[in-house]
């Protein structure tokens, strides 16, 4: 080669290298530079937000979703809460923004046990939930991406949840071992900026080659609520919990929780794989303040820095983005710092319009580790709507910041988000304490091609699956508002769903018929296009293929017109089947003129033929791939097409010329055939007589056999098998396959068949002939007349196959023929399977394939269900819905103190009854030193009994959070609303939503007789389950107040007015504001005098009463619904925004601090001061130095015994005035001549009431007119003066209730909801709600008898008033002062109906323990004990009970036998700790691997009872006859009979009968001997 062609060669191989070295540089820098897709997305925050759909609605309707703290994590929010800030160890706020249901977790499905999950940070929990969801979101089926490089990136900062671990990286840990994710896991903990950084963490690992795919997020929940406590103390926090970002109001921020989860990938690959875009991440930065200006204070210069840094990465302007979802926390530093960073780098913009900036804490506080993917998720939303929602609490904008230096506009309104020519474009700041600073830049997504029109299908398959039923239940109620397009619904659910084991499949063909399908499926209501079951069956796919008799006229025809590849593979059929015939399938199919008929045996076999071997291709287009194909006698051709044994040429040629030859030799030679329902082994037998006539044709089953022969022959013997009591009928063909007639065909056979090439098939075959699998020479010539002549054994085959594994067969036909014998054949030897069948008679299109397909599928067989929706999209459908459970580790109860040793309780009987020799004879001492020191003892001893014993007086009303609160409204309601209440009426709207509801609207005022004939009439139309009262909503004032309230007086009307209609259906009262669930919420007195009533008809009508219900507003509805339907018999509930709440009565020990001795000064007021109650509490206040008391009665000084008191009380002023505290002129001026400085208001005593159902509003009234309106009139007329106490004398009446005394009840109600009210209205107020005082109380002598028999001792009222003392001294609000037995107060209270009031008190709910049988720890000896059946039901009682003990679930009851102990959430830890228990109850020496090496409870069980039998010695004689009897309890009639055990018992009893008389019989032969060694004994006995 010449030098200039060498030069040539040279300069061309430099510049291709400079091409793809270019080339190269270049995709690496877009790599680098690539935007990354933000393909899905979830959430939880504050304010009920669920999705992001949820969290847009939040913020574009303005919502404040700031609330109080949380009442169910064990968090002392009494002691913790003063409102005076720079209280060392306290918050000033008591609000914030919480995920009021983060204990709530689905264990059970991701297969954590409850142990393991209550151990576990509840972040880990919510984000191993949130990530599903946001996998689902996305479109992705999360099980499918198990074991791909896809990282997880998690921001959280937490880790004070007690019994946690403190290790961050197990919040994404959890996820990745969870779903099985083997890219990067990564906890990221930068404080309030950590899910920013993992947001640019995670964009930086896609683009590098990390991970494909990526989660990035972060999670917020507070364990304790510390992080108020050190806020509080730099006055970091808002006073009343809300964020006002850069407001000039601004006074803190707002502590938030919540998690947020975005779903990435590489834009590139997110087209390629055809994900949808919701947003894309342009660019991304991340910088820290360094040594600033102070350590958690921002830096103006860093996050203009970090700012710019971003711009740079996504190359952009400041110009590009139009809006800026700002950090924003509300602190009156941190603010303006931030807007002056804004204005410097955006602001400077010099066109356009100006930046927009907003903060979503404005809305739901500060959601710290999740708070910057809040704000992302905030702004693609608002990319999304085209809208930007507007920032609350602004007031005026901040006077720090000079917003006039730059082009930067708070979004004080909401505003549109106009179409550009550019894509929008938005940013999100987060800045961390710690300095660490990240700034994010979103942009619109591409617009996506239009999509091209789908076909309309004849049937849409909606897949739907659960790890239970219940969970299956609620996914198909919530989807029921989500299927107005088919099309993409079906190809959601089918490709972005994980298939689990509860699966459903509903066909329907357009969108009504969804809705009302998935509505019958959410009730568990069945449907013809609703396929169910569970995926229990494991093992292969069986292709079977039956024989002639599936055909019918017309079948698979519409097929034809629905299934492209049906018709593809039918038309190759045809072309194939045309060298061999005549005519065409296609032809005779569709009966067109001039067509053979098709009952002919060569067409109609040459059709089925076809058909089935197009069937079989249109399952595996469908995602069925057979794992062994069978075929029952002319049906093994179409098998060996199908496993490609033959060729489709030459499967036509055997099927079109074999039934050729039959029609042609066998037909008309008087052969027949015949359907018998009996076994072949019982058909044999009577073969015999018949001389070869007739042959076994078919074995199908145990009940199922098809004989073969001469015509005669078989109408003679199907006359035989009718008479005697069997099915047998003639098979209408005129021919004998499978019989001598076959050998006719031989030769013919064989010279037809002979250019037929066998082959190893593509799928296995067995051979219904041989019974052997099918090699490569098999299916030759001579095969194909063995499979005529000989006998077709299917059923063998079918169980040898489901022996070998083989667990699902789909009967490929246009009929089912097969089914049940295969069904049989299963069940015969103990084979769990599935078997569907393809089409049906009639039923021969698409809707009746993708039925077939859903019974399989919901089996456990897998589908390609996509495949039948060609085109869907992907939509945002509802996510799983988890079936959650609480876990939060609660605190250890405290141990009581044991007993006194006996002989400390003689040194202190020595003590108090001044027994000195004694004592110094106890303790060995001289008695004179003992002396002095013996009466000082006594009174010590004597004052700290007294305590102990008014401690043990000492209750309170405490509300609890409940768990589990779900479910929509069962059966029919009547809903009683008030004309004036639109409240009411909005709750009855939204509870009609969960379910169906009925509203009676009443005319206010309610009255009994008009609300008589409203219920009468909605009752005489139908009947109801139940009754909501919401008449207590009216708030309008009633004649008699403030002795009877509205609420009230309605309750009682139609109380009355459904007794009238003899209606019994339980009564709700639905109320609101009526309790206060903690010590700082306000409380309505007249609605809380309607508990006070209900506490009483629950008592005096416990059959017809529901309970008590009170509401926040309309938004409880879900809840309300669940609780009206049953919550575990509670019956006194508070729905809450922060949740569901029961009453409890609890006890309430004082603490070990010493605090400030109460003492009254100037004039204390006691009304009733006269009275038994007033005059011990005047004693009282005498004594502790009060300087004047005022009391007042009706009668003044002429009441009974107030002179005397007077007298008594001589070193103390005391003015006795005659006032009717009712009388509001006399009583204000008592107040103004007397102005107190305390007042005790004790009027009102206990007296006869009339009946509930009789009584009128002024008998009402009457009854409590002393103790509602005297109170009522003291808290007005004393309004705001400052006081030292408020006291009033409440009634346990009030809590528990008294039978017959509603009145008394509601008044002592309203009288504790007003110490409510006056607390919150920052007023002094003390309510005691007293038992029985002893010496003439509030109650008359009768009562006090009655109370006394029931349990409620009187208190000795100088005790009584102690505990009055303490309560003021605590300066407790509301408080229960009782001495109750509760061995005899519980059982009579709870006699008619359960009492949940009581259930936190265990000495009220305590059991009399039970003592197990003599030997209860005996296993062995308790199995032998016991027969055989019982014997594994103690054994897997005892597995399941220590698997609940190891893994932490409530009891063994709770433990699946069937399910995996890896799904149970085992691990090697649990694993041993099971063996060791199982090993020492059973004695058995079991390997650690033992929970391992079997697979489920169940397994474990019946394993332990095999090593138990081993080390059986001999059965006692008693424990087999036993068993004897068992056997014998269980036979009928015929068995009784045919096994003569009548006559073989009778001679055992002769035998032994001889023992006894010395003769030599059978107990030496009944020792020890097994049931069928009994049975021989006896059979020996009788000579059988």
């Amino acid at each position: 080669m010449r030098n200039e062609d060498k030069l040539r060669e040279y300069l061309k191989r430099a510049t291709a290298d400079l091409k793809q070295t270019r080339q190269r540089l270049h995709e690496l820098e877009a790599r680098d530079t690539e935007p990354v897709a933000i393909i899905g997305m979830s959430c939880r925050y504050p304010g009920g937000v669920r999705t992001p759909d949820d969290l847009w609605d939040l913020v574009d309707e303005g919502r404040d979703a700031i609330g109080e703290f949380p009442a169910d994590r064990g968090w002392d929010v009494e002691g913790v809460y003063d409102p005076v800030p720079e209280r060392p160890g306290k918050t000033y706020t008591r609000h914030g923004g919480f995920l009021y249901d983060a204990p709530d977790f689905d264990a059970e499905f991701f297969g954590i046990s409850p142990r393991d999950a209550r151990r576990a940070d509840p972040q880990q929990r919510i984000l191993l939930e949130a990530s599903w969801e946001a996998f689902e979101r996305a479109g992705l089926d999360p099980q499918s991406l198990k074991g791909s490089p896809t990282g997880v990136y998690a921001g959280v900062m937490y880790h004070d949840y007690s019994g946690g671990s403190p290790d961050g990286s197990l919040v994404s840990g959890q996820v990745s071992y969870t779903l099985g994710l083997e890219g990067p896991s990564v906890s990221v903990d930068t404080a309030c900026s950590s899910s920013l950084v993992a947001l640019h963490t995670a964009a930086q690992a896609l683009r590098r080659g990390d991970c494909t795919l990526a989660l990035a997020g972060g999670v917020a929940v507070m364990g304790t609520p510390e992080m108020f406590v050190d806020f509080c103390s730099r006055r970091g926090l808002s006073a009343d919990g809300r964020s006002k970002s850069f407001s000039d109001d601004a006074d803190g921020t707002s502590w938030a929780e919540g998690v947020g989860v975005l779903v990435l990938e590489r834009l590139s690959d997110a087209r390629r794989n055809g994900h949808r875009v919701l947003a894309l991440l342009r660019g991304s930065a991340v910088n820290q303040d360094g040594a600033s200006n102070g350590f958690s204070a921002p830096n103006g210069p860093s996050q203009v820095r970090v700012i710019e840094a971003a711009l740079a990465d996504a190359g952009l302007s400041v110009s590009d983005v139009d809006a800026v979802e700002a950090h924003g926390t509300g602190t009156a530093l941190g603010d303006p710092i931030e807007a002056q960073s804004l204005l410097e780098t955006y602001g400077t913009r010099t066109a356009g319009e100006p930046l927009l900036l907003g903060s979503i804490k404005s809305n739901l506080g500060h959601p710290q580790a999740a708070a910057g993917v809040a704000g992302v998720i905030k702004m693609i939303q608002a990319l999304r709507h085209g809208r930007l929602p507007r920032t609350l609490h602004v007031g005026t904008p901040s006077k720090h910041v000079d917003w006039a230096s730059g082009a930067v506009e708070l979004l004080t309104e909401a505003r549109d988000w106009p179409v550009l020519r550019r894509p929008r474009r938005a940013a999100v700041s987060s800045f961390g304490v710690s300095g660490t600073n990240s700034h994010v830049i979103l942009e619109q997504a591409p617009a996506e091609a239009e999509p091209e029109p789908v076909t309309a299908q004849p049937v849409y398959p909606l897949v739907l699956s659960a790890k239970t039923p219940p969970a299956l239940a609620a996914a198909a109620g919530q989807l029921t508002s989500s299927v107005d397009d088919l099309a993409d619904v079906t190809y959601t659910l089918a490709t972005g769903r994980a298939q689990l084991d509860q699966r459903a499949v509903v066909l329907a063909h357009d969108s009504e018929q969804a809705t009302e399908a998935l509505g019958a499926l959410a009730a568990g209501r069945s449907r013809p296009d609703v396929v169910t079951g569970t995926a229990d069956v494991r093992g292969r796919t069986v292709f079977v293929f039956p024989g002639q008799g599936s055909q019918w006229t017309g079948m698979a025809l519409e097929l034809l017109d629905h299934s492209p590849v049906f018709a593809e593979r039918l038309s190759e059929c045809d072309a194939a089947l045309r060298r061999f015939t005549d005519w065409s399938v296609l032809s005779v199919l569709r009966s067109e003129p001039g067509t053979p008929p098709e009952d002919r045996v060569d067409v109609v076999q040459p059709m089925l033929w076809a058909v089935m071997v197009s069937l079989a291709a249109v399952w595996r287009a469908h995602g069925v791939q057979p794992d062994m194909v069978i075929g029952h006698s002319q049906g093994e051709i179409a098998a060996a097409t199908v496993s490609g044994a033959l060729s489709l040429e030459d499967g036509a040629r055997v099927v079109a010329l074999r039934s050729k030859a039959i029609g042609d030799v066998l037909g008309g030679r008087g052969g027949g055939m015949l359907a018998a329902g009996l076994s072949v082994a019982d058909l044999e037998q009577r073969l015999d007589a018949w001389d070869g006539r007739i042959s076994v044709a078919a074995d199908n089953g145990a009940t199922s056999a098809v004989l073969s022969g001469d015509g005669d022959a078989l109408d003679q013997l199907r006359d035989q098998l009718v008479d005697d009591g069997f099915r047998a009928k003639r098979v209408p063909v005129d021919y004998a396959s499978h019989s001598t007639h076959v050998e006719h065909l031989s030769e013919r056979l064989l010279a037809d068949l002979g250019p037929i090439t066998p082959h190893r098939g593509t799928v296995a075959m067995t051979s219904t002939v041989t019974l052997d699998a099918v090699d490569d020479s098999t299916v030759d010539a001579a095969y194909w007349f063995s499979n005529l002549r000989r006998t077709v054994r299917f059923a063998p085959v079918v169980a040898q196959l489901a022996a070998a594994g083989y667990t699902r067969f789909v009967e490929v036909s246009p009929h089912p023929v097969l089914t049940m014998s295969i069904q049989e054949t299963l069940d015969e030897a103990g084979h769990s399977g599935a078997v569907a069948g393809t089409l049906r008679r009639d039923e021969g299109g698409l809707p009746r394939f993708a039925t077939s397909l859903a019974e399989y599928f919901v089996r456990g067989g897998a589908v390609d269900w996509a495949s039948l929706t060609p085109g869907g999209r992907v939509l945002e459908l509802p996510t799983y819905p988890f079936q959650h459970k609480r876990f939060w580790h609660e605190p250890e109860s405290a141990v009581p103190d044991p007993a006194l040793p006996v002989a400390d309780q003689d040194f202190w009987r020595d003590v108090t009854e001044g027994d000195v020799d004694g004592l110094a004879s106890r303790l060995g001492i001289p008695a004179a030193p003992l002396s002095e020191v013996v009466p000082a003892l006594a009174a010590w001893h004597g004052r700290r009994t007294e305590r102990s014993t008014v401690d043990s007086w000492r209750y309170r009303v405490s509300w609890v959070p409940l768990t589990g609160v779900t479910g929509g409204l069962t059966g029919t309601w009547l809903v009683v609303v008030p004309a004036g209440s639109a409240e009411a009426a909005e709750i009855a709207d939204a509870l009609a939503v969960h379910g169906e509801v009925v509203r009676l609207v009443a005319a206010e005022p309610a009255n009994r007789g008009a609300l008589a004939e409203l219920v009468g009439q909605a009752t005489a139309v139908r009947p109801f389950d139940g009754v909501l009262s919401l008449l207590a909503f009216d708030r309008s004032e009633h004649p008699l107040a403030p002795a009877l309230g509205t609420p009230v007086a309605a309750t009682i009307a139609l109380l009355q007015a459904l007794r009238d209609n003899d209606l019994d259906a339980p009564l709700w009262v639905g109320t609101r504001g009526a309790v206060a669930v903690d010590a700082f919420a306000d409380a309505d007195p007249e609605a809380a005098a309607v508990w006070g009533l209900g506490t009483v008809a629950s008592l005096d009508q416990p059959g017809s009463w529901g309970g008590l219900v009170d509401l926040a507003d309309a938004s409880g509805a879900a809840r309300l619904a669940a609780v009206l339907s049953g919550v575990d018999n509670e019956d006194q509930v508070a729905i809450r925004q922060s949740g569901v709440f029961a009453k409890r009565m609890v006890r309430a020990p004082l603490g070990s601090e010493t605090v400030e001795r109460w003492s009254p000064r100037g004039t204390v007021l006691i009304t009733g001061g006269t009275g038994a109650v007033g005059a011990h509490v005047a004693r009282w206040l005498a004594a502790r130095g009060a300087q004047h008391l005022v009391l007042t009665s009706r009668r003044g000084l002429d009441a009974d015994g107030a002179r005397e008191l007077v007298d008594e009380l001589s070193g103390t002023r005391v003015t006795v005035v005659a006032c009717d505290v009712t009388d509001e002129t006399a009583l204000a001026g008592v107040l103004a001549e007397h102005s107190p400085s305390a007042v005790v208001h004790a009027a009102g005593v206990l007296a006869k009431e009339p009946e509930l159902a009789q009584v009128s509003p002024e008998e009402f009234a009457a009854a409590t007119r002393a103790k509602v309106t005297g109170a009522a009139l003291l808290d007005r007329l004393l309004g705001d003066t400052e006081l030292d106490a408020f006291v009033m004398m409440s009634s346990g009446a009030a809590v528990w209730g008294t039978s017959g005394q509603p009145a008394y009840a509601a008044g002592n109600a309203y009288l504790d909801a007003l110490a409510r009210s006056r607390r919150a209205a920052g007023r002094t107020a003390t309510a005691v709600a007293w038992g029985s005082w002893g010496g003439g109380g509030m109650v008359d002598a009768e009562a006090s008898e009655v109370l006394r028999r029931m349990g409620l001792a009187e208190m000795e009222p100088r005790l009584a008033v102690d505990a009055l003392g303490q309560a003021l001294d605590q300066d407790e609000t509301q408080l229960v002062v009782a001495d109750i037995d509760w061995a005899a107060f519980a059982p009579v209270y709870q006699l008619t109906r359960p009492r949940p009031l009581l259930r936190a008190l265990p000495e009220a709910t305590a059991e009399p323990a039970e003592t197990g049988p003599a030997g209860a720890g005996d296993l062995a000896g308790r199995l032998a004990a016991a027969a055989p059946a019982e014997q594994r039901r103690m054994l897997l009682d005892l597995v399941r009970g220590e698997v609940a003990a190891v893994a932490g679930y409530d009891e063994g009851g709770a433990v699946e036998p069937a399910r995996a102990f890896k799904e149970l959430g085992f691990d090697s830890v649990t694993a041993v700790d099971l063996r060791n228990r199982l090993g020492s109850v059973t004695g058995l020496k079991l390997p650690a691997t033992v929970a391992f090496d079997h697979v489920n409870p169940q397994a474990l069980a019946e394993h332990l009872g095999t090593l138990l039998r081993e080390d059986d010695g001999e059965v006692p004689v008693e424990v087999e006859l036993d068993r004897v009897e068992a056997v014998a309890a269980s036979l009928d009639a015929a068995e009784i009979d045919r096994t003569r055990i009548v006559a073989r018992l009778q001679a055992v009893v002769a035998s032994l009968h001889q023992t006894l008389s010395g003769s030599p019989g059978g107990a030496d032969a009944l020792a020890g001997a097994s049931t069928d060694e009994l049975f021989a004994l006896i059979d020996d006995e009788l000579g059988a």
